[in-house]
């Protein structure tokens, strides 16, 4: 699980044409000091520049999806008697909190919306949800995959797995053993099951599962979260911790996700125990609130 406890962002810089001045920057990741993160940085700085120099592709990719380490706060870290991390809570770019699980598998399910079609489509999807009356009702959608949930763990009589309802979709978490969340087995069981493309190439990469644990802050009446970790000065962590107030304030009135129910086998691994503990506290799952 790649959970780095320092990060530091370091800047390259060097002439450039018509006597301007190029520069990069660049944010690297450390277990062992701030030094360490900050030599990286330094190196992946002066790297990035050359390329540019040269007019070379620097590469794109997806959230989260490249080779570094997600840039979030760390707000929880769970060990276990060994001192191995299996779990943490952390703070996402627009600010919602997310659970990492190093081996408690969570299967994300996206209902396809058809109201995002087209701007008059997205107004009113919006309009609905503000008024409490949602334009889109999915229970077709939800049926189907529950029930390919159900068929895939017929056929693995020894697996267990809670389903939740969340704002798009359903969420899965394997209850009765651990994975290896990069294991090509774990991609192919992910993929079965019909997870989200993107979701599956996340947990590859960032070699944990992941799971939003608060709503994300528009679907709330919220802006996103524009100071990002690690946070530069005094100012800018003053507006976070005004962003924050108020986001806590409007998330109160909702819910993550729903607890629908349990499938197959019963057993919960001991280290899965505390993933459902800290996941159901926090989404608030048995709550009867506007999920978001």
């Amino acid at each position: 699980m790649r959970i780095p406890l320092y990060w530091s962002k370091a800047t390259a810089k060097r002439p450039g044409s018509q006597g301007r001045l190029a520069s990069f920057s660049c944010w690297r990741s450390s277990d062992v000091s701030e030094e360490d993160a900050q030599r990286s940085a330094l190196a992946a700085a002066k790297s990035a520049l050359q390329l540019f120099a040269a007019r070379k592709s620097l590469g794109r990719y997806p959230y989260g999806c490249g080779n570094v380490p997600l840039r979030e706060e760390v707000i929880q870290r769970f060990e276990n008697s060994q001192g191995d991390l299996y779990a943490a809570v952390t703070r996402n770019g627009y600010g919602s909190l997310v659970l990492n699980s190093a081996r408690a598998m969570f299967i994300d399910i996206d209902f396809p919306n058809p109201f995002w079609g087209s701007p008059w489509g997205t107004l009113k999807y919006l309009f609905g949800r503000l008024l409490g009356k949602p334009a889109w009702s999915p229970d077709a959608q939800q049926d189907d995959a529950k029930n390919r949930l159900e068929e895939f763990l017929h056929e693995r009589p020894a697996w267990g797995m809670r389903i939740y309802r969340t704002c798009g979709g359903l969420r899965g978490l394997v209850t009765h053993d651990l994975f290896d969340p990069a294991a090509d087995t774990t991609l192919a069981a992910l993929q079965a099951v019909g997870a989200d493309p993107m979701y599956v190439r996340l947990c590859k990469a960032q070699e944990c599962f992941r799971a939003r644990l608060t709503p994300k802050p528009w679907r709330c009446g919220h802006l996103v979260n524009r100071s990002a970790w690690p946070r530069d000065d005094a100012e800018q962590q003053q507006q976070f911790d005004q962003w924050l107030a108020a986001y806590m304030t409007r998330q109160s009135q909702f819910a993550t996700c729903r607890l629908l129910g349990t499938l197959g086998s019963s057993t919960v691994h001991p280290e899965i125990e505390t993933v459902i503990e800290v996941h159901d506290e926090i989404t608030r799952c048995r709550e009867p609130l506007v999920l978001a």
